[in-house]
Formats: C-alpha cells, sequence, structure tokens
C-alpha cells in the first residue's frame, strides 16, 4: 500500500491530531509566509521554504519531525560511503521548543547549502518553483511523486494546479536547463523533455479517477487544517500536462533569442503545452 494513492487518509491520526489540538509549533509553522506546506500520500506532512525541506512531520505515538543535519548547522560528515563520498543525516527537530528563531536559522542555513546563486542568471529550480507557489495560491501541491508503474517508472512532477475546478500538472524548467532542446554534440537524441512530457501525459490519463479521488481527499485535508479554503464540489482533470519554463536570462543576446527560438520550435512539432514566462 506504501506509496500508493489508497494510503492518503483524511482520518489518518496526524491529521485529526493537528486539527484538534492547539500546537503553538503547528500555528508557527502554517502561518509563516515564506513556508508551504504540503500533504503526502503515507500521511505525512513536508514543510518547505522555497524547495527547501524545514521538516517532515510523520506520527508515531506523538509527532515527530526531521530535516537535514546541515539545516541544524551541522556540517560534519557522518562517515563516507565506498566511494569516498561524505555522508550527511536527517536530525529529529525539538517541536516543543520550535519559534520563529529557530525556524529563521534552517531557513539561513538552506539559503546557504541548497539555494544559492539565487540572484544569479541560473538560480535554482526549486527557488523559481518557492515563489511560484507563494505567488499563486492555485498551486495546491508540488513534488507529487509515483513509482508504482513500471511501464510509466519514476516521475516527480513539480507543480498541481487547480483553476476552478481544473487540474493541471504542470512541469518547471528554467531557460538555460540543457534538457530543452537538441544539441549535435551534447545531445544528439530526443530532448529530455519531450519524453519527460510523454511521460506525464501517459500517467495523467491512465490514472484520471485515482488522480482525482486522491486531490479531493487531500484539499480535505488542508482545507481541515486551514491550510486552504478551497470550495470545489466536482474536479475535472486536464489531460495535456503543461510546462512553464521560467525566462532567467538578464541580458538579450542573439544566441539567446535563437536558442528559446530553438525551444520553442521543438516544442509546438511535439504538440507541448508550454508557457514562458520572464
Amino acid at each position: 500500500m506504501k506509496g500508493t494513492f489508497l494510503t492518503l487518509n483524511p482520518k489518518a491520526k496526524i491529521f485529526e491530531e493537528l486539527k484538534t489540538q492547539q500546537l503553538k509549533w503547528w500555528t508557527v509553522l502554517r502561518e509563516d509566509n515564506e513556508l508551504y506546506i504540503e500533504i503526502r500520500k503515507d500521511n505525512y506532512i513536508n514543510v518547505y521554504y522555497y524547495g527547501g525541506s524545514v521538516a517532515k512531520i510523520d506520527y508515531a505515538n506523538g509527532f515527530v519531525a526531521e530535516t537535514h543535519q546541515k539545516y541544524l548547522g551541522d556540517d560534519k560528515p557522518r562517515g563516507k560511503t565506498k566511494k569516498g563520498t561524505d555522508i550527511f543525516k536527517y536530525d529529529q527537530i525539538d517541536l516543543a521548543n520550535l519559534n520563529e528563531t529557530n525556524i529563521a536559522d534552517i531557513k539561513n542555513h538552506i539559503k546557504s547549502d541548497y539555494l544559492r546563486h539565487i540572484n544569479d542568471e541560473n538560480p535554482a529550480e526549486k527557488w523559481i518553483q518557492g515563489k511560484m507557489i507563494k505567488g499563486n495560491s492555485n498551486y495546491i501541491d508540488s513534488e507529487f511523486q509515483f513509482n508504482q508503474d513500471p511501464e510509466i517508472g519514476k516521475l516527480r512532477i513539480d507543480l498541481i494546479e487547480l483553476s476552478g475546478s481544473v487540474l493541471s500538472f504542470v512541469e518547471l524548467k528554467g531557460i538555460s536547463d540543457s534538457r530543452l532542446r537538441n544539441d549535435s554534440i551534447r545531445n544528439p537524441n530526443t530532448p529530455e523533455i519531450i519524453e519527460q512530457m510523454r511521460k506525464y501525459h501517459l500517467f495523467i490519463n491512465k490514472y484520471e479517477m485515482e488522480l482525482l479521488d486522491y486531490y479531493k481527499k487531500l484539499i480535505e485535508i488542508k482545507n481541515n487544517l486551514g491550510l486552504t479554503k478551497i470550495v470545489c464540489p466536482k474536479l475535472t482533470l486536464n489531460k495535456t500536462p503543461k510546462l512553464i519554463i521560467a525566462n532567467t536570462y538578464t541580458k538579450d543576446t542573439l544566441g539567446r533569442r535563437e536558442r528559446i527560438q530553438d525551444i520553442e520550435k521543438l516544442l509546438k512539432n511535439h504538440n507541448i503545452d508550454y508557457k514562458i514566462l520572464k
């Protein structure tokens, strides 16, 4: 059952306890304007700061939460892999003492470790994603994962949009992403974005009813927890995935204009529903 659509349960203990208990740490997280909170299939919660995971919250005879050790200020590796790569772990967060100051510290560590280059022309995609989520309440979910179908393979979809009563699955890419176009030397085959959008299309159409039922439950949970105020008596599903390309170029050059033209030509030839946003 784990990782399937069926595991999400609006009556799960974690959601019932959050709804009935007056928890100071939950209020602090929920009311922080820079954070966003996502509900996951296996009945746990992720709290994000522009794509960086502030906390994973679960319930096991009480609330438990963890985050990456670096986000708690511990940069010391805890061993090495066989290939010599540093090993880092996840540590528990003391929820009882979690406050605005603790959260600000975690945010600062995320900025320095995970969200570098946010002021460059090529910022982290998750930073762009977070800004979009915080700027548009139509994005009701992010980082949707599904790994249960061998025909489709593993997938992770960046954004789920609810516009009116219509659910759409949205892939996000930065303009400089090499997967967006052909390159006779580095990428002579079909660009990865085309295969990716085909996979999403197959997934959406194959699991239409399961996705509609899943998002009805997710909306119910978010409404019950005070995270959203969505009134939507009947959901419908956009069976065509969307692509949003963030144009973060600050300088206009001939090479960049040609790159954008190449990308648009490719996407139009493959009937991809896309937008390029500045």
